[in-house]
């Protein structure tokens, strides 16, 4: 796939791909986690309304700080990776309360089936920190089918799948050896309808 310059990039995660049929153009997406930026160009392609929210910043809602919401999606291929796992329930409680009923969040997690898991300085249970590159010190969790199932149990679980990410992990992150092992779930729910 070209972009405008005749710059090859590289096709659109699934989880952005799948987000972009969810919803129609001129929908407000949050993207939290930029990376590298590659998912913003399908995103605006799409006509969606981009809000771009850095890992930095999602620390500083989570700790109650404003962020308008009625978004009508939510995105993240990463930033949910990283922490423990009280740290991840309390982000997806933030996003979760900046989006709209019945709103998509599309997002991966740790899987436990990934070989990182285990390895390095452990944390707390489910949660490492390798002790080199450059994610050294960086706690990842990762979690097995029910324990992600325990920590989505506030949401409607549309698809949690495992599947490897060694084309979708972010190559500005990972060495090329690295991401062929690596495996994430892929989930996707909705802002649960209050009862």
């Amino acid at each position: 796939m070209a972009d405008s310059h005749g710059t090859l990039r590289e096709p659109p995660h699934p989880l952005v791909a799948a987000l972009i049929v969810a919803l129609p153009a001129g929908s407000r997406v949050l993207l939290v986690g930029v990376g590298s930026g590659r998912h913003i160009p399908p995103l605006l392609e799409a006509g969606f309304r981009v809000d771009v929210l850095d890992e930095e910043s999602l620390r500083t809602i989570v700790d109650g700080e404003q962020l308008a919401g009625g978004f009508d999606g939510a995105l993240t291929t990463h930033a949910l990776l990283h922490g423990t796992p009280g740290a991840i329930a309390a982000a997806l409680g933030a996003i979760g309360e900046r989006l709209r009923d019945g709103a998509p969040f599309h997002l991966t997690l740790g899987s436990t089936a990934d070989p990182r898991f285990g390895a390095g300085a452990r944390i707390e249970d489910g949660t490492w920190a390798a002790n080199g590159g450059p994610e050294s010190g960086v706690p990842h969790s990762y979690f097995d089918e029910a324990g992600a199932r325990v920590l989505l149990a506030d949401w409607d679980v549309l698809a949690l799948e495992q599947h490897s990410a060694a084309e979708t992990a972010g190559r500005w992150a990972h060495q090329p050896e690295e991401l062929a092992s690596m495996v994430h779930w892929f989930a996707r729910i909705t802002r649960r309808q209050p009862t």
